[in-house]
């Protein structure tokens, strides 16, 4: 199972078709160009010595709230564009592309925001960093190791599938869209209250992962958002209509682009999850190590745009040739295909978090009951 585009369009309802989220992230003479944006830049940090300090480039979230907390009444459009854009820039790096590098909203994200008028694809790209934070967190150790990207998407979606580590769902409020289709909630609108977690992490960490190693195939829930002919039939609210727009997106083969990280989108890997027949074993597709050797921090190229040019176009190629298909029927969900699919799964990946307390040996060991009865602690029980 995986977050996919169709979880991107239900829970986030972020565009998925558009252009690929990959430009230039140069920091050069950063505040200069920052100040031309939004009109303010934080100012040098100087030490005692009078030396410069080297700072990433971007604004601390407190800076932000400081000089862009409220648009006052009556200001120009040219004033409210500008606030706007600053808004966004806070609110994409805190929910979007948080990536553990402290309380600092990057410069890049900013510069994205250049033409408010772009049409970016958001939902790519935002899916795409998730993929590459999930992939480095699994190669963090230590008590500072930490997870970026978009949590709330990765929450909700554990929460609608699996049993273990979800909260309870406290009450429902009635949602006021204020007569607009496009105010109306996402999917994630139905976890809006919920119970909080006040125990030990420790021990809720253990608890969470010794259960999620005996779950079963029947204890997930593989289609949330509703059988094929039901999809998206929220039972408590009506749904932001964006959520289904782009359904014919969902099944796009595509490398998704963010930046430096190119991560690809292989639903036919989990097509049950959009109640589609699962092939076995599913087609098979090379991530390429060198695109994961990628990274902003330790990687001085800049130009991504360049570097992923072979990636963007195809991105961009698939959506239109998807575009095209929008009518194509797929095959239903078969339980014997997909009982099929989940032995060569079995067979072919790791499916446990932790490693057994025991040799598979000991169960395979066959045992002469005879012999066991004869040994001297038997009998001296006996």
């Amino acid at each position: 199972m995986t977050v996919t585009l169709q979880d991107m369009s239900m829970i986030l309802a972020l565009p998925i078709e558009g252009k690929p989220l990959c430009i230039d992230t140069s920091c050069e003479d950063w505040r200069g160009k920052m100040f031309d944006l939004i009109g303010k830049a934080p100012d040098e940090i100087v030490n005692k010595r009078g030396e410069k300090l080297r700072v990433s480039a971007g604004a601390t979230f407190t800076w932000i709230s400081q000089n862009f907390k409220t648009c006052l009444e009556g200001a120009s459009r040219d004033v409210i564009k500008l606030y706007a854009r600053v808004y966004v820039w806070y609110v994409i790096t805190r929910t979007l592309f948080p990536d553990c590098s402290g309380n600092t909203a990057q410069w890049h994200w900013l510069k994205a925001l250049t033409k408010m008028e772009t049409k970016w694809s958001w939902g790519s790209a935002a899916l795409a960093f998730l993929y590459r934070q999930l992939d480095e967190a699994c190669c963090r150790i230590g008590k500072d190791a930490c997870i970026g990207g978009p949590l709330l998407l990765l929450s909700i979606w554990s929460w609608e599938r699996f049993p273990v580590g979800r909260p309870r769902v406290l009450d429902y409020k009635k949602y006021n869209d204020h007569g607009n289709q496009l105010r109306r909630p996402t999917w994630a609108y139905q976890w809006d209250i919920v119970s909080e977690f006040s125990g030990d992490p420790i021990a809720a960490y253990q608890t969470y992962t010794n259960e999620f190693d005996n779950l079963t195939p029947e204890q997930v829930e593989w289609e949330p958002y509703g059988p094929r002919s039901q999809l998206g039939n929220a039972s408590t609210f009506t749904l932001n209509p964006a959520c289904m727009a782009e359904a014919h997106l969902w099944y796009l083969h595509c490398p998704l682009v963010c930046m430096w990280a190119v991560e690809h989108h292989m639903p036919q890997r989990v097509m049950r999850q959009f109640g589609l027949l699962q092939p076995c074993p599913p087609e098979w597709k090379d991530t390429s190590i060198v695109l994961h050797g990628f990274d902003r921090r330790r990687t001085k190229k800049t130009d991504w745009h360049n570097i992923h040019k072979k990636h963007v176009k195809k991105f961009v190629m698939r959506v239109e040739e998807q575009k095209k298909a929008k009518g194509i029927q797929y095959e239903e969900h078969s339980e014997d295909a997909f009982n099929q699919y989940l032995r060569w799964f079995l067979d072919n990946t790791r499916v446990q978090i932790l490693p057994d307390a025991y040799g598979h040996e000991i169960l395979e060991e066959p045992l002469i009951f005879d012999d066991i009865a004869t040994l001297k602690y038997n009998k001296l029980v006996r």
